[in-house]
This record gives structure tokens, C-alpha cells and sequence, in this order.
């Protein structure tokens, strides 16, 4: 047998009852490079009429370097797809990065020039001929456009080159999306060719050119060896060295730097049979699988390397501890843990105890219309309320729009989802405003009007192509300054140039619900943002909208008004307690005992114990809309109170439960009582 790549392996692999013998003169053989992750493997040949596109997830913002600087690009996307022309579709995600990359061959001969768009940033490189090297940025956007526009910036439009139809030219593309709309078009013209997007008949997937080593070793076990070599040096922020063979002084077939990486002697040839971390692989099998020869469970999935390869699993892939590889009903991770064998569907463990029923999150409560959101000042400054608004139609002349608002300088904000009615294909539809003074408006959280000036009342548009029942968020802001004051907003469908009526076609939440829903997931549900003057389609939870510097968010949790900071209905903690028992019918005169009791569950539906529960604080008044005073709190153990000290008159009680946390519930329904 030869030393180095292949060891001479004997090991007794206990799982449970179940012993597995891993032995004679044998290693792990190579990996189909198809199989080597986490790096995207690369084809062996080019292949007509496709490209590869690679994803980015978790990059945030808008600029191309955090896609190119990232220690992921260009070989460990986050996915990988391919494509059949150089465009991708709208709403993906948000926050990521696309890398596309393959060959052009043009129809015939002549100049050409290429055309781009794209929301956020795009950049188009070409090259002079098959090599990557040779490449340069040709054409970009700088900043967002529509998706059919190629002309808002100049840099869209690349100079013409010259193309060869007998040759191939190497091209990449890198886009960043931020928010909103993603998506990002290449297209070209030139001779008899009209612009048009770049597809299947020109393009050619991108391929790693063969090696010809010319020393016995394959070009396939070259490229694995170096595979792992600089995946090694990228992960660990080494200085990766080109040379081929890699150095490996002590000649025992393991890499020098992942010996040092791994705690191992780069000069003891010995150490390639050590198993450091006792997952019944030895080293020199840990380097040719890809698996860390110091953490027994690579992937995380619970399962041992050496246990997952015994069992024919992929120790570099925690996808397939959810699998059943002998189909008894068990996951392989399940039967891991039990002790039972893996591939033996007579070896089963004990049936578990049954879960309880989850509790299903409260279904949102729409109603028909939009959440009007009114605010004193030109720029949302002091919240006075929320309401539904069944349409955007008002034309409130030199008045006021309610008499808790002043007949100029306020402000409004129109919350709604719209559901296109038509049944089948696509259809433009175009969302007409009508305003005096400033005017936004967003759809899906995108800037599509921005006309915020003061001015008579004139039309803005934009227009949208949506699918059957495609439901898209609208926000429209309008400001008020001096004189007369109009706001509309029509939806109008282009195929028959009439109004959609918002009846049956826009709903927002009823603001009277319990819907969890958190659009914007920013920790505060919709309904709480819609009814305290907050945007609930931009995350705002670190916004300040008081002279404390409480935080939204902050604000929620301790259910005060973010505006006011006065107590409103709950944000976190223990739920509300059950209703206060009614005070005993004669109370003596100037007190009043109340009874509660302790709550079992919290707002999202998990238990609270009475040790998690640090007091009860009792708010009381005598008015029911003012409950102006607060009795020292009570301990957590305790479930009554006797308030003392009450003037004769009839008096309004409340209860809310701090957990040990701080967080508060809603307070319990109220109670009243007359004190004699």
C-alpha cells in the first residue's frame, strides 16, 4: 500500500447496540468534484443555450463591493441556478448579490454595443476573447432603474466592440440588490439586429479549462487536491500559495497548512493516523472527505462524521439528518440518538410521546379600505389618530379633515394592499394621485412617486404590471400646507381605461384585531404600528418619536405610546391576567379589595410560571379615562390587593402582570366599585 493519500484504517464503531467495522487497506476514495461543497463545482465543459447564476444572501445595502469583497464571492454562494438569458425577475429577496458568468457568441460578425438595467446596481463586463483575464466593465448602472429602461443613465450603453462570429467572448455580470424591486436585463444590438435581450442562441455556460499535468495524477484529482488546498487557505485568511503540489514536508499526504489549522505536526508523518477528536475518522480521512479534524460533528447535524460516513451520509451536509435512509418513520438523526442502526428499518426506537397541538397564530383580520393615519405638522410630527379610510377621496377645501386637526400644515399617511381582480395573465395597472401640496407614494416598500412640494393640486402616475390576484403595498403620504387641501388616489386598469373600485380590491387591518403580523419584521406587529401613528411596511423600530429617547420598539415592549408615552394596549411580556374578580358587594368605607387571577400563558401563546411573574401593578382612577394613579406593586405570589385611602365615589380598577424580565401585559379588563 502507498503511505500519504491512502491509510491502512482498523477501527470498531460503536452506535448504540450496533457495531460497525470500518477496515482493511482503505481510505475514503475522491469525491466527484459535483459533491465537494461548499464551493459551487464547476463543469467540465461549456454548454450551449445556459449560464450559471450564483446567489449571495445576507449582504446588505447597495454597493457592488460588498458582493465582491465578500469572503463568500465568488465560490461559496448561498445558491446557485441557471438561466436561459441575461435577466433575472423582480422580488427574489432583499439584500443579497447575483454573479453571473459564461461566454457571447455573436450571430455575425460586425459591431455591437450592449444595453443594461437593473434595481439596485448592475455592472456588465466583456472581454477581448475566451479569457476572464481580458475583461473589463463595458456598461452599468450606477443606481436603480425600471426594469425596461436603458436610458436613465448614460453608463447603460457601452461603446460598440467588435465581435468575431467564430469566436466566443468571456462575460460576468454582478448585480446588488438592497430593497424593493431586484431584478437586472442585458441587452445588445448590432448588425440587422434590433435591441434585444441577450438569450439561449448566444450564450454558453462558463467552464474550467482541462489540465494536462503530465506527472500520472488526473486532472480530476489535481483540481480536488487543489480544491481543498484553497479552500483551506480562503477560510482561514492564509496566504495561499500557487505552487502545485502543495507543500506537505513530512510526505504523509496531508497539506502542511491544515495540519497547523488543525492542531497537527507538519513534521510528523505519524499524526495522519491520529483521530483527534474521536469521531472514528483519522486525519489523513478527514482531509480527503473535507471534514475538520478537531470538531467530531462537522455539519452540526448531531450525527458524527464517522458515523454519517459509515451510514453513506454526507458528513459535510446537514440536510440529511432529516432523512429516513431505511424508511422505518425515523430520522436518521432520530435513530442516531435512540442508539437503533440507521439502515435497518427492524431497528427502530421507542415511539416518542405525541407533541401538543401548536397554537395557531391569530389569521389577520382585514377589512375593506385603507388605515388613514393623521398627524399635525407638514412632516408626520404629533400623531392625533388612526381610522379606516374606505377610499383615498377627500377634498376638504380651506377645512379640516377631523376637528382634532388644524385647517393647514397636517399631514397624512394611507396604509392598504392591493389585489389585482383580474382572473388570468397580466395586466398595467396605473395608480393615478391627485393632490395639493407634497405627495409619495410607495408599492412594495418602492419609491415610485416623490413629489413632496408645495404646489396646486395636480396628477403624478405610475404604472405597474401585475399577475392574476397579485397583491402589491401601497403607502401614500400627503402633506398639507396652507389653502386648500385635496387628496385621491384611482387605480385605474389600462386594458379597459376604467377606475378599479378599492371595494373588494384594497383591505388593511382592522386596528380592533390581534393579527401578530409583522410586515416589516421589525419586532412590532402591524396592527400596533397602524394604530399609533408608525409606518408598518418600513422597519422603524429603532425611530424616536419623543423628546425621551424611547425607541419604537422600546415603546411597544413597555406598551407606551411611542408618540405620548402614555400606557397603551400591550407589547410583550405575560398575557393579560384573567378579569378582575368583582370587589366584594359592601367593601368597607374608603378601600376596596381586588382578586385576580394568575395568568398561564404569554401573548404568543407559551406558558408563564407564577416564579417568572415579579409583580402586579393596579393603576386606578375615578374616571374610566383617566386612570391617573398606581398603588405600590404587589408581589407575584400574591393575587388581591386591598386599595385604602379611596374618597367616597364610584372608582376604576386595572391589573397588569411584570414578568421578571420587565415585560408587561395588557392591562385586565376594567372593574369598578363605589366607595360609600
Amino acid at each position: 500500500m502507498e503511505s500519504g493519500w491512502l491509510m491502512s484504517v482498523v477501527k470498531a464503531l460503536w452506535l448504540g447496540s450496533t457495531v460497525i467495522l470500518i477496515a482493511g487497506c482503505q481510505s475514503w476514495q475522491y469525491r466527484d468534484i459535483e459533491d465537494l461543497p461548499p464551493t459551487a463545482a464547476l463543469p467540465d465543459a461549456s454548454e450551449p443555450g445556459v449560464v450559471e447564476v450564483r446567489y449571495f444572501d445576507n449582504l446588505p445595502g447597495t454597493d457592488l463591493a460588498t458582493l465582491t469583497d465578500s469572503p463568500q464571492y465568488p465560490d461559496n454562494p448561498d445558491e446557485v441556478a441557471t438561466i436561459t438569458s441575461l435577466q433575472i425577475p423582480g422580488y427574489r429577496a432583499e439584500d443579497y448579490g447575483t454573479y453571473v458568468r459564461g461566454f457571447i457568441q455573436p450571430p455575425q460578425s460586425g459591431d455591437y454595443r450592449f444595453l443594461v438595467s437593473g434595481n439596485d446596481k448592475v455592472d456588465f463586463w466583456l472581454s477581448t476573447d475566451d479569457s476572464a483575464t481580458n475583461a473589463k466593465v463595458i456598461a452599468s448602472v450606477p443606481s436603480y432603474t425600471n426594469q425596461s429602461d436603458f436610458t436613465k443613465y448614460t453608463s447603460q450603453t457601452s461603446p460598440y466592440v467588435t465581435l468575431d462570429a467564430s469566436k466566443r467572448y468571456y462575460f460576468q455580470v454582478h448585480h446588488k440588490e438592497g430593497s424593493g424591486s431586484d431584478h437586472f436585463t442585458v441587452t445588445w444590438e448590432g448588425p440587422g439586429m434590433s435591441q434585444q435581450v441577450v438569450d439561449s442562441a448566444y450564450i454558453f455556460s462558463w467552464a474550467e479549462p482541462s489540465m494536462d499535468l503530465g506527472d500520472g495524477q488526473s486532472s480530476q484529482e489535481a483540481y480536488n487536491l487543489g480544491y481543498r488546498v484553497g479552500f483551506v487557505d480562503g477560510t482561514e485568511g492564509l496566504v495561499f500559495n500557487p505552487g502545485f503540489p502543495p507543500a506537505d514536508q513530512d510526505q504523509d499526504g496531508l497539506y502542511d497548512n491544515w495540519e497547523i489549522v488543525n492542531g497537527l505536526n507538519p513534521n510528523d508523518p505519524n499524526d495522519a493516523n491520529s483521530d483527534p477528536d474521536g469521531d472514528f475518522l483519522v486525519a489523513a480521512d478527514e482531509f480527503l472527505i473535507g471534514t475538520s479534524e478537531n470538531k467530531a460533528d462537522t455539519d452540526g447535524d448531531g450525527i458524527p462524521d464517522g458515523a454519517e460516513f459509515a451510514y453513506q451520509l454526507d458528513p459535510l451536509s446537514a440536510s440529511d439528518a432529516n432523512g429516513d435512509i431505511d424508511n422505518d418513520g425515523y430520522s436518521n438523526l432520530e435513530e442516531y440518538l435512540a442508539g437503533t442502526a440507521l439502515d435497518n428499518p427492524e431497528s427502530m426506537p421507542a415511539a416518542p410521546e405525541p407533541e401538543p397541538e401548536p397554537i395557531p397564530e391569530p389569521t389577520p383580520t382585514m377589512i375593506s379600505g385603507f388605515t388613514g393615519q393623521y398627524f399635525i405638522g407638514t412632516d408626520f410630527d404629533t400623531f392625533v389618530l388612526a381610522r379606516n379610510d374606505k377610499v383615498i377621496d377627500f377634498d376638504w377645501g380651506r377645512g379640516q379633515p377631523m376637528p382634532e386637526l388644524p385647517d393647514n400644515k397636517f399631514s397624512v399617511r394611507w396604509t392598504g394592499e392591493f389585489s389585482a381582480p383580474h382572473t388570468s395573465g397580466n395586466r398595467d395597472y396605473q395608480f393615478l394621485t391627485t393632490t395639493n401640496d407634497g405627495v409619495r407614494l410607495y408599492l412594495n416598500g418602492q419609491t415610485v412617486i416623490d413629489d413632496w412640494r408645495g404646489s396646486p393640486t395636480r396628477d403624478n402616475s405610475y404604472t405597474l404590471t401585475l399577475g392574476a390576484g397579485e397583491q402589491v403595498r401601497i403607502t401614500m403620504e400627503n402633506y398639507e400646507g396652507t389653502g386648500s387641501a385635496f387628496a385621491r388616489l384611482t387605480i385605474i386598469d389600462t386594458s379597459s381605461g376604467s377606475a378599479v373600485s378599492p371595494d373588494g380590491s384594497v383591505a388593511t387591518h382592522d386596528l380592533s384585531s390581534t393579527s401578530t403580523q409583522d410586515s416589516d419584521s421589525d419586532g412590532i406587529p402591524d396592527v400596533w404600528e397602524l394604530g399609533y401613528g408608525l409606518n408598518a411596511y418600513i422597519s422603524d423600530a429603532t425611530a424616536v418619536n419623543n423628546s425621551s429617547g424611547i425607541t419604537n420598539l422600546e415603546a411597544y415592549e413597555s406598551s407606551l405610546h411611542p408618540f405620548t408615552l402614555e400606557t397603551v394596549a400591550s407589547g410583550g411580556g405575560g398575557s393579560e391576567p384573567d378579569p378582575v374578580a368583582p370587589p366584594p358587594p359592601e367593601p368597607a368605607a374608603g378601600e376596596v379589595t381586588l382578586s385576580w387571577t394568575a395568568p398561564g400563558t404569554r401573548v404568543d401563546g407559551s406558558s408563564i410560571s407564577l416564579s417568572e411573574i415579579d409583580y402586579y401593578q393596579i393603576n386606578y382612577g375615578e374616571s374610566a379615562g383617566n386612570l391617573n394613579q398606581e398603588w405600590p406593586p404587589v408581589s407575584g405570589e400574591n393575587s388581591s390587593a386591598t386599595i385604602t385611602g379611596l374618597s367616597a365615589g364610584t372608582w376604576y380598577f386595572t391589573v397588569t402582570v411584570v414578568d421578571n424580565a420587565g415585560l408587561k401585559s395588557a392591562p385586565s379588563d376594567m372593574v369598578s366599585a363605589t366607595v360609600q
